[in-house]
């Protein structure tokens, strides 16, 4: 495991983008919510050039689909 110490002093901003085998993660920092609470946002972006098919459940979640 790599740990990676990210927070609001960093000097590239508010981003954090990691590419890894089968998807790109990019975590932003520092944002505020409609109500003026400060949140952090994680978004996972399949590789949609791998040999697996990832789709959506029910839950909204990434899962693969063999086949």
């Amino acid at each position: 495991m790599k740990r990676i110490k990210f927070d609001e002093s960093n000097r590239s901003g508010n981003i954090l983008h990691i590419e890894t085998v089968g998807c790109v993660v990019n975590i932003r920092i520092g944002l505020q919510s409609m109500i003026g609470e400060k949140v952090t946002s994680v978004e996972i972006i399949p590789d949609h050039n791998a040999e697996e098919k990832w789709k959506l459940d029910g839950c909204n979640n990434n899962r693969i689909i063999k086949g």
